[in-house]
């Protein structure tokens, strides 16, 4: 465990994930790249399931010069042990999400949990 200068402790934030998740359905995905062509190719590993806390959302908008573009449908938050990244996908209420942007939450210099806004793929 880490303990900051200011008594803030990594686990601190473990109850509050405790009292507030629920068990998602989570595949990792992984994007290769072929060398010769560009071609892109998306694999997802076998789903399993991880604990997170999941907000879901009326489909937020952020104005951009060129009109309205969306930036989420959810929220979800984990530990950073679960390692949330940019096009995993997962499912919840029979209705499958895409993680695209993570920010890592951070209290005095001690990263807390992973703060993540989803798209919906499957309504």
């Amino acid at each position: 465990m880490t303990i900051a200068a200011t008594g803030v402790v990594a686990g601190d934030f473990t109850q509050i994930l405790t009292d507030l998740t629920r068990t998602l359905s989570y595949k990792v995905v992984t994007i290769t790249q072929n060398a010769r062509t560009g071609d892109e190719t998306t694999a997802f590993a076998t789903a399993s399931n991880v604990s997170a806390v999941f907000f879901l959302n009326d489909q937020k908008y952020l104005f951009d010069k060129d009109g309205l573009l969306a930036v989420g449908d959810a929220y979800i938050m984990a530990a950073t042990t679960v390692g949330i990244k940019r096009y995993d996908q997962f499912t919840v209420d029979s209705k499958t999400y895409y993680v695209e942007t993570v920010v890592r939450r951070h209290v005095a210099g001690v990263a807390m949990a992973d703060y993540a806004s989803c798209m919906l793929v499957t309504p």
